[in-house]
């Protein structure tokens, strides 16, 4: 595993890509969908598809705080990511993403700083290091295949968070849309807190569920997404 992280826990004018989470204390995937000023959350976990854009893969310092906006202090992957700028910060991860159309069929933005979502996207990063030389010029699809139940903590303070388990099914040319032109972090995301945060009820207000159940992996297509 490349990306450098300790899973333990500790731990202007620009368009706004909308936001797609991982909820790791209820083990499920989100697309965020913003109107009026309203944030609605819809639940993609069972039929989660999407192309992964680990060329622009950034990793860093996120710090996220109640009633301010997020604040990314993010380098490309492979880039020194310097010392933690303050004890808010928390080590996450940012990438581009584009949904399946059974999915939303858009371009979101994916980030977080739970221990047990970076360590799934670890993992599938592993994965696409190894099959990126055999696709030259295409990008993973990934489905989840399944989530793990990961406990920390004893007693009273004992947890569990979901660790996704993904699965690299094809690889496809870079959609459109895809990080063809940047754009601005939403200032309102929801960044994942690590496992060692204060227990809270998810602001989706899902509540914790069971791992997702296998499900068999369709095709990757090109025409998925556009």
């Amino acid at each position: 595993m490349a990306l450098g992280f300790s899973y333990g826990g500790s731990g202007g004018g620009a368009d706004f890509l909308p936001i797609v989470k991982f909820d790791a204390r209820a083990g499920r995937f989100f697309r965020v969908d913003r109107e009026d000023g309203v944030s609605t959350p819809h639940d993609i976990t069972r039929n989660f598809k999407a192309v992964f854009d680990f060329e622009n893969l950034e990793v860093g310092w996120i710090s996220f705080n109640a009633g301010s906006a997020p604040d990314f202090q993010m380098v490309p992957f492979g880039t020194d990511r310097g010392p933690k700028p303050s004890e808010n910060h928390k080590g996450g991860i940012r990438m581009s993403v584009k949904l399946s159309g059974e999915c939303g069929g858009d371009c979101r933005e994916l980030a977080g700083t739970s221990g047990a979502m970076m360590k799934g996207i670890d993992l599938l990063h592993d994965e696409y290091l190894a099959g990126a030389a055999a696709n030259p010029g295409k990008l993973p699809v990934v489905v989840l295949e399944d989530t793990i139940p990961i406990e920390s903590g004893s007693g009273a303070k004992k947890s569990t968070n979901y660790q996704p388990v993904f699965q690299i099914i094809g690889w496809v040319k870079r959609p459109s849309g895809l990080n063809e032109t940047a754009a601005a972090p939403q200032a309102d995301k929801f960044i994942q807190p690590s496992m060692n945060a204060p227990k809270s009820p998810p602001s989706t207000g899902s509540t914790r569920a069971a791992p997702p159940a296998p499900k068999a992996a369709a095709p990757a297509d090109d025409e998925d997404f556009g």
